[in-house]
């Protein structure tokens, strides 16, 4: 679907590909009051003409945290005649009352766009000296490719948007295996708060007690959402040193001690990517929920007949929060990027 000039025009002023860095130079030269910071190259990639208007929208909202060369590529591989259109933009804000500071921001829209394009237009308009830190929108496409991944610091993904798990997992793997690049995942990102609260409920020295005991997983997500409790519930298993039991039927790990302890994933309606955690073991019952949108999470505890209750803070939960929260860590997940082989071998099991 072709995308109206009206939106376009909301890009910025449009230039010709060859003129990009003359045309950013005569912008900053323009304006003495505005100062350009970069710290990273942060790209966003999408091939849905329907998603440029919400990431402009959102690359607003993160270039006010973090001061970057934002590259913004909307590549529509099935139009045809071939074409390349590039706009220029300051995305600024006010810095200590009196300065302006602004990230540059540069859009493409490559219609017939391969991976050759896609590779040109990224690796021709990057600071070479910074970070290039990619925001994959969608399924992993043949635009991505080894030439491109193999330059990349930070490749940053949502699973929950994959029509085919299984199938975009074993390319992210193959391409893993290929190039030392980091990856975020926002499903395992949508955790974080669910993690955080299980955490706190095992300070109590009896309940911690009961660990080796536990049973029984339950996990509520939302439609779409799988792969966030997915990856939930291989960290639990993981951290209670269980393996996954191959022959059992459904998805089940084997404990320390030879017994069973049983998953069960319940889909729900709820605005929130997890809305419940429970934790099963006989003489623990342990409950952590999330009402939509709420800035809290309930944890409540039955130990041995005696009842504790907690109210937590929750973590973020808009996209562009998520990919703030993302560009604020220096360091890779160590816990998530060991979760990931299990994650496989699970939608194997769930088919």
């Amino acid at each position: 679907m072709p995308l109206s000039e009206e939106t376009l025009s909301r890009l910025g002023t449009e230039v010709p590909l060859p003129k990009i860095d003359r045309a950013l130079k005569e912008l900053w030269a323009s304006d003495e009051a505005k100062t350009r910071a970069s710290l990273i190259n942060f790209a966003i990639y999408s091939e849905a003409p329907e998603s440029l208007v919400k990431n402009l929208d959102l690359l607003g909202k993160i270039t006010s945290d973090h001061s970057c060369r934002a590259l913004l590529i909307t590549c529509l591989p099935d139009q045809q005649p071939q074409s390349a259109r590039a706009w220029i933009n300051a995305l600024c804000r006010p810095y200590q009352g009196k300065q302006v500071v602004c990230s540059e921001q540069i859009s493409f829209l490559l219609e017939g766009g391969d991976a050759a394009q896609v590779q040109n237009v990224v690796f021709g308009h990057v600071d070479s000296d910074l970070p290039l830190i990619i925001w994959w929108q969608g399924a992993l496409t043949l635009n991505f490719e080894e030439r491109l991944y193999s330059r990349i610091h930070t490749l940053i993904l949502d699973s929950s948007a994959w029509v085919e798990p299984q199938k975009e997992l074993a390319s992210l793997m193959k391409a893993r295996a290929c190039a030392n690049f980091d990856v975020r995942d926002l499903s395992w990102t949508r955790s974080h708060f669910l993690r955080t609260a299980l955490a706190s409920s095992f300070q109590d020295v009896k309940a911690r007690e009961h660990l080796p005991e536990i049973n029984a997983i339950e996990i509520s997500y939302a439609t779409g959402q799988r792969c966030a409790a997915l990856l939930l519930a291989g960290w639990i298993s993981q951290r209670l040193g269980a393996e996954l039991d191959e022959v059992a039927s459904g998805i089940a790990f084997k404990m320390p001690n030879g017994s069973s302890l049983k998953l069960t994933l319940i889909e729900t309606n709820t605005t929130c990517a997890l809305s419940s955690l429970r934790l099963l073991a006989p003489c623990l019952d342990l409950t952590i929920t999330r009402d939509g949108g709420s800035g809290f999470v309930r944890s409540n505890a039955t130990c041995e007949g005696r009842c504790h209750e907690e109210i937590l803070p929750a973590d973020v939960v808009s996209d562009a929060e998520l990919i703030s929260e993302q560009l604020s860590r220096a360091g890779g997940n160590t816990h998530f990027r060991a979760a990931l082989p299990l994650l496989g071998k699970m939608l194997a099991r769930l088919g």
